[in-house]
């Protein structure tokens, strides 16, 4: 059974419209909506659920990635294949990281070729390109047939850089507890103790757990979270509100 994934910044019956046309189509397919909670435009946060989610599926699974502030314009639909998965969705940068990750093998445009006689809304295609595209793919559909393949792609990227004591990153994802996912993997930094975290141009003090419980009420903690990214936290309370953050926002970290 061919499992399709669903990641996208929008709610409601338009995710249920989607999965219905991919059942319509390939209806052995399992559709599962990985997260339908993206922040709307938010490409950043868009990449890294997919970076942090994409590895726990069976190999062979199809993510479909709907955030796409540029539907109805030129940019491309594209379909990335790596060495374990395909990925779906709009060259907007959105699925570089995780693709990257995994290694890709291919990368295709869906030509107007695959569209030709469907009715395509400008500002629906999710329904009209990329769920028809997965339920073509997860039915054995070579990739090859939907258009020329692609040396070029756009790319988001997670900025990060490591200066003695000091690590400069970003905010890349904030979560529904207002925790605050930067840019910074534990791979990159090895952080303890006492710290002195900036974001934007407010700095506070915070100290390095390896668990939310650890902190004390009120207390700033960094932390490694599951996917191993660090993030900024505040014990019993909401980071995201106490430092005025969001996603974008430049995070310096001081080590000592």
């Amino acid at each position: 059974m061919a499992i399709i994934t669903l990641t996208t910044d929008f709610h409601g019956h338009y995710v249920g419209i989607m999965k219905g046309v991919i059942k319509c189509l390939s209806p052995a397919t399992e559709v599962i909506e990985l997260s339908t909670e993206v922040e709307p435009f938010d490409l950043k946060g868009g990449a890294f659920v997919l970076c942090s989610s994409y590895r726990y599926f069976p190999r062979g699974a199809i993510h479909i990635v709907v955030v796409d502030p540029g539907v109805g314009t030129s940019r491309k639909a594209i379909v990335i294949k790596t060495k374990g998965y395909t990925f779906v969705g709009p060259d907007n940068g959105v699925m570089a990281p995780a693709a990257e990750e995994d290694g890709i093998s291919e990368v295709f445009e869906v030509g107007k070729g695959f569209t030709e006689g469907r009715e395509v809304a400008p500002t629906f295609n999710g329904r009209d390109v990329f769920a028809p595209v997965a339920a073509y793919l997860a039915d054995g559909g070579d990739p090859g047939k939907l258009g020329k393949r692609l040396n070029r792609f756009e790319r988001v990227e997670f900025k990060r850089a490591v200066s003695g004591d000091i690590v400069f990153g970003e905010v890349i994802h904030v979560d529904n507890f207002g925790n605050l996912t930067t840019s910074i993997r534990e791979q990159d930094a090895d952080l303890t103790g006492r710290l002195v975290v900036t974001i934007g141009d407010r700095g506070f003090r915070a100290r390095r757990v390896e668990a939310y419980a650890e902190g004390r009420e009120g207390e700033l903690l960094v932390l490694p979270g599951s996917a191993k990214y660090y993030e900024v936290s505040l014990s019993k309370g909401n980071a995201k509100e106490a430092m005025s953050a969001r996603v974008g926002d430049k995070v310096t970290i001081v080590r000592g």
